[in-house]
């Protein structure tokens, strides 16, 4: 029969999803494990427990060896999640979920990437109350003077950034921010967020969360902004959490409760 649109839930084949239990079990784990630990974990008697990884044994997904007999991840398993990691695409991701994280702090929210040129603008979205600035969507954000730049600049190799920042600095220094680099870098690094209140445009606070690719490499940045005294720019305020929290569930490495 054709598909009528129901939600009903497809039936899968339980036996595969039963084996999968201990694929997780093992994924969890700190390092090999013997039999009756995985099936305590996995909550199933180990003989059934020892016929479902003798048959991942065989596939790859599972290996096991040393005088215990302890069972691990195989290579199959391997190539698996170093697929996946290398699919991963949080920029993307980011964009997708833009519009949502800027319903739930009511601030304009905007996504960049990295490009030759510094930090460009992927996807902006305004909020209720528009902030009139001077960028848009494929502008690029200076390093110095901008939350965004300040991320990359904290999280970047000094050989990335440091052209673009010569460049910058030669425009313009009339701040003396060339004596507060490594301070910048030092408090955004410890804050987790890079932060602007009116260095970028008069009147505008803007904080800005990084994101990291599967390898720990800073890719992009998801970023809110608005007027200053409306615009909630602290360190520990409501915003700060939000951006964090956004950009720490897009982040391949960590781990989210289910």
């Amino acid at each position: 029969m054709p598909d009528t649109g129901s939600a009903a839930p497809k039936r899968g084949i339980g036996a595969i999803e039963t084996g999968l239990r201990l694929i997780d079990v093992l994924a969890s784990a700190d390092g090999p494990m013997q039999l009756k630990e995985i099936a305590a974990e996995a909550g199933m008697p180990a003989a059934k427990a020892h016929r479902y990884l003798a048959s991942f044994i065989a596939a790859g997904m599972v290996s096991q060896s040393g005088p215990s007999g302890r069972y691990d991840l195989g290579p199959m398993a391997m190539r698996l999640g170093a697929a996946a990691l290398g699919r991963f695409d949080c920029i993307e991701s980011a964009c997708a979920g833009l519009q949502r994280l800027r319903d739930d702090i009511r601030a304009t929210c905007f996504v960049t990437g990295w490009s030759d040129r510094g930090p460009v603008i992927l996807r902006w979205e305004d909020s209720r109350r528009p902030v009139t600035v001077i960028v848009q969507v494929g502008s690029t954000m200076p390093l110095l003077t901008s939350a965004t730049g300040r991320a990359f600049l904290a999280h970047l190799p000094r050989e990335t950034t440091g052209k673009l920042v010569g460049q910058e600095l030669a425009a313009d220094d009339a701040t003396g921010i060339s004596e507060r680099i490594d301070a910048l870098v030092d408090e955004t690094r410890t804050a987790g967020l890079g932060r602007t209140e009116g260095e970028f445009q008069p009147g505008i606070c803007a904080l800005a969360a990084p994101l990291f690719d599967p390898f720990g490499r800073m890719v992009g940045a998801v970023a809110a902004l608005g007027r200053s005294g409306e615009f909630d720019g602290s360190y520990d305020g409501a915003v700060a959490s939000a951006l964090r929290q956004f950009a720490g569930k897009l982040d391949p490495k960590a781990e989210h409760p289910a």
